[in-house]
């Protein structure tokens, strides 16, 4: 009896352990929640250390319009089939811009096989050839030794290497930090705006209510003001203005919030308006996480696939 429930906690836990076989749906899409992630890494495959180094190629590529570079790195997939798997993942994502230079690279571990897929637009440098090259010279030797942080990092280097210094390096710049300044420039004349235009209007208004509609002059001084009217939590106002210049008596009326009316359900005092709804857009800026995405490229055939 003992034996049978030690076998049975042994497949129990075994079945537990069976990793996760992912779907494209299923594949976390970094780069939409962070513009400057590009490695999804669910599994934990590569180190915190690799991610970071693989993200500042991927970006620094993005920086310079070079390429649009997407990371996989996954225990199994649904399939067996990594090209096929690794074509409509990156297709999806839209990996590349509209000269479709986007590079996927997907590692799947339990296949043991590592797959790159090449948009057009960078196939004529990052031939097939050279993508295989890459791989069996860079990236295997490391994954034959369970090292696959060292080897994807290497391939990357290997990738940035070559496409550095290439014709598709025309000091360009598929860049956020654009699209940054120009959401923070837009901030600060806005908050500018606000801070000059709002005590301008202010002083405005109060102007205008100071002017006389007698002799034109800012001499109106107010001199009493009554209630003459209440209803449904709001008391309106008669005040009584008289100008110093010219003598003229000027009335006016006004409304204003009743704070000790309650409604008839013996609730608290009715609020008149509203408060202001979201922000200024719904991302977070100064966390310093924006969303991103990449540019809507698109695959050929384009790539290599290696297993060690």
């Amino acid at each position: 009896m003992r034996r049978f429930i030690i076998i049975t906690l042994l497949l129990i836990c075994s079945l537990g352990a069976v990793a996760k076989e992912y779907s494209i749906k299923e594949i976390p899409h970094v780069q939409v929640e962070n513009r400057y992630r590009f490695t999804s890494n669910p599994d934990g495959i590569l180190s915190d250390d690799a991610v970071q180094k693989i993200d500042q190629l991927c970006y620094d590529l993005r920086h310079k319009a070079i390429a649009q570079v997407a990371v996989v790195a996954v225990k199994e997939i649904e399939g067996d089939d990594v090209f096929d798997f690794a074509y409509e993942l990156f297709s999806e994502w839209g990996v590349g811009n509209k000269s479709d230079n986007g590079i996927g690279i997907l590692l799947v571990e339990e296949l043991r096989e590592i797959r790159f897929v090449t948009g057009y637009g960078v196939e004529g440098v990052l031939t097939d050839a050279l993508c295989k090259r890459i791989q069996t010279k860079y990236m295997l030797p490391h994954f034959r030794k369970g090292d696959y942080s060292a080897g994807m990092v290497a391939g990357m280097e290997a990738i940035c290497s070559l496409l550095n210094g290439s014709e598709l390096d025309m000091g360009g710049n598929d860049d956020y930090q654009e699209d940054e300044t120009a959401e923070i420039t837009a901030i600060l004349i806005f908050m500018l705006l606000i801070c000059i235009g709002v005590p301008t209007l202010l002083v405005f208004i109060d102007r205008q209510s100071r002017k006389c509609p007698n002799c034109k002059q800012i001499a109106l001084k107010k001199e009493s003001a009554r209630i003459i009217h209440r209803a449904m939590g709001i008391r309106t106002y008669e005040d009584t203005y008289v100008c110093s210049k010219c003598g003229a008596i000027v009335k006016r009326k006004r409304n204003d919030y009743d704070s000790t009316h309650t409604n008839h359900r013996g609730g608290g005092p009715i609020i008149m308006g509203g408060g202001f709804g979201r922000g200024m857009g719904g991302g977070s800026f100064g966390s310093g996480s924006f969303g991103g995405g990449f540019g809507g490229g698109s695959f050929g055939g384009g790539g290599a696939g290696s297993r060690w």
